[in-house]
């Protein structure tokens, strides 16, 4: 696959970023949504037999239904809530599917750095899906989960465990899906992070760790699986090497049929960013969203929402 890749993946890249340099970078803006129009609700979820979890959401005004898309960030640690104010105000993405519509969601979750194979953050994320499915607002047939790195590899967990429209999951970590990331065989002490002990080599021949038992827990959790699944895969993470060589093959393999798409030489985490590139994540994960959502996003009126510049012709936020 590694080879047809390449070929796909220069000629795509050279498509996207030339009308990047003909129309000028300096060219991309988010919107900018009206917080007096869409306020920044920070929110406490309960957990069962666990501490509550915050949120920050903003919707849309009026009563709806609205369909609604919850974002679980990466990494193994819990994020503060000023983190998750500015995912909500100032993070493009989050600006567009508000624009377009969408109730946001943004919550953290219990950490996972003490044991990567903890369900702790899967429960308060499903208690999060749970809330926002009870949300007045909010049409509980149309929500959605896009998660990047570490929230992908939830996403895809809550895919088998929960009714979802759809998900979206920039670079999964699926070593923590698969359980490849683990107390014994990262080795050393936690907290562990994505360059503990033998995480490295661990992603570098994903294969070599795939065990026997690995691949019948990997193929459960696929199986359950119950909804559309698109994947962003950028070029220059080591992640993408399970994601290629294990994850999108054993999706097919179950019939789960995954939308894929490449982004070339895009950093871990683009999706979020101010890039073309990201700006192309949302066309393409928003256009596969739409076709299972039973409640359509309507765009917020104009006079709530001004575009504004998100990069600079030096690229700079």
């Amino acid at each position: 696959m590694s080879s047809i890749r390449g070929c796909f993946a220069a000629v795509v890249g050279i498509a996207i970023f030339g009308a990047a340099l003909a129309r000028g970078e300096d060219q991309i803006t988010r919107p900018e949504v009206s917080e007096s129009a869409c306020p920044v609700e920070v929110v406490s979820i309960p957990v069962p037999n666990a501490p509550n979890t915050p949120a920050v959401i903003r919707r849309p005004p009026g009563e709806g239904p609205f369909p609604a898309i919850v974002h679980l960030h990466g990494g193994l640690e819990t994020w503060p809530l000023s983190r998750l104010k500015d995912d909500a105000t100032k993070m493009p993405t989050t600006a567009r599917f508000l624009a377009a519509g969408y109730v946001i969601v943004i919550p953290t979750f219990r950490p996972r750095s003490q044991d990567p194979q903890t369900t702790d953050a899967l429960n308060d994320c499903l208690a999060v899906v749970d809330y926002v499915k009870k949300m007045p607002q909010v049409d509980p047939n149309s929500v959605v989960v896009w998660g990047n790195s570490g929230g992908g590899s939830l996403a895809l967990e809550m895919a088998g465990q929960t009714q979802l429209s759809s998900i979206v999951v920039e670079e999964p970590a699926t070593v923590l899906f698969t359980g490849m990331f683990n107390r014994e065989s990262l080795g050393g002490k936690p907290p562990f992070t994505s360059s503990s002990g033998n995480s490295r080599k661990i992603m570098a021949d994903p294969k070599k760790y795939y065990t026997p038992e690995l691949q019948k827990f990997t193929k459960d959790k696929i199986a359950r699986i119950s909804c559309p699944v698109f994947i962003a895969l950028g070029g220059t993470s080591q992640i993408n090497k399970i994601n290629d060589d294990i994850i999108i093959p054993e999706l097919k393999e179950a019939g789960k049929n995954p939308e894929v798409i490449l982004y070339p030489g895009q950093p871990h985490g683009f999706s979020k960013g101010a890039s073309a590139a990201a700006l192309k994540f949302y066309n393409d994960a928003s256009a596969f969203i739409l076709k299972s959502l039973p409640t359509k996003p309507a765009a917020l009126d104009g006079s709530i929402v001004k575009a504004v510049p998100v990069q600079s012709k030096r690229g700079k936020r």
